[in-house]
């Protein structure tokens, strides 16, 4: 993404300006965008608040929720969609320079580290700024835009890219504000506690999961496979920066398979995760780590 670029400054203090180089400060957007007509950018605190409070626990474990509280923050926030400008018509000047004749203005994506295309999304004109200070921004809801992402195939929002807030909406959850659904992270069950980091089938030492559809999704994929011992869900991504996949499926294995067993055994496994709607609803994207049973 853009590195931070400086900030317009006057005497007396830093002003947030337009690619005009015309401040912020006291303006409000244009009366077409319906419903934020005395919105002059400004954070929109409930959902800043709720990252801040994630933010928190980075590098520490985290319950299988805790991403929960800014995703329905998220859901009923204002947010500002940046937008640049791009070159138009074209034309070649007398000195055989290509000039541009007119500009349009364009949303922004970006690529992710998956190469998947992501939609930067920001709580504040000054957040949008330190990223980009030509973006223009243009005010929406939460839903409207996941609405947006997802017609446009897009499946990542990443809220404040760059800052202290930044933190990456996945596929799921953009799916279900979208659809103005509840959503539910891919670690809750139905018997999770507020302490709970993994989730763990077979040899379950937190207890019996079958409550958990989604956990059982995964239990019938290694059913009639001897070689796996357990099977364990694990938070790849647990600070939501894109880090890593969402999932991380640790497999316990027997001793006595070679390269080839393995290789096969990974395949079904895979193919069969694949083919389930449940999974594909509920989890953005898994790795697989192997340990010895």
């Amino acid at each position: 993404m853009p590195p931070a670029r400086s900030q317009s400054s006057e005497e007396g203090g830093a002003l947030f300006a337009d690619s005009a180089g015309q401040p912020w400060a006291g303006r409000t957007f244009d009366a077409s965008t319906s419903g934020y007509e005395d919105d002059q950018g400004e954070e929109a605190s409930g959902l800043v608040e709720a990252i801040r409070v994630f933010r928190a626990g980075d590098g520490l474990p985290r319950p299988p929720r805790s991403q929960a509280a800014v995703i329905e923050a998220f859901s009923s926030a204002r947010l500002l969609v940046p937008l640049v400008a791009e070159a138009g018509q074209t034309a070649v000047d007398h000195y055989g320079r290509t000039v541009d004749k007119t500009q349009e203005l364009a949303i922004v994506t970006v690529t992710a580290p998956d190469g998947r295309t992501a939609l930067p999304v920001f709580t504040s004109v000054a957040a949008m700024a330190s990223w980009n200070p030509a973006a223009r921004p243009v005010p929406n809801e939460a839903r409207r835009i996941a609405l947006s992402a997802a017609a446009e195939g897009t499946d990542l929002l990443i809220i404040d890219p760059t800052s202290a807030t930044e933190f990456v909406v996945r596929r799921p959850a953009v799916w279900a504000i979208a659809q103005g659904s509840p959503w539910a992270s891919p670690f809750d069950t139905d018997t999770d506690t507020d302490t709970d980091t993994d989730a763990e089938i077979g040899g379950a030492p937190h207890g019996d999961r079958d409550s958990s559809p989604l956990l059982a999704e995964f239990r019938v994929a290694v059913l009639g496979e001897p070689a796996v011992v357990s099977l364990a869900l694990v938070q790849g991504d647990p600070d939501a920066r894109l880090a890593a996949p969402e999932v991380t499926v640790v497999l316990a294995l027997a001793p006595g398979l070679d390269r080839e067993a393995l290789a096969l055994l990974l395949a079904r496994l895979q193919d069969r995760w694949a083919q389930s709607a449940l999974i594909a609803d509920r989890v953005d994207s898994l790795s697989i780590r192997l340990i010895a049973a």
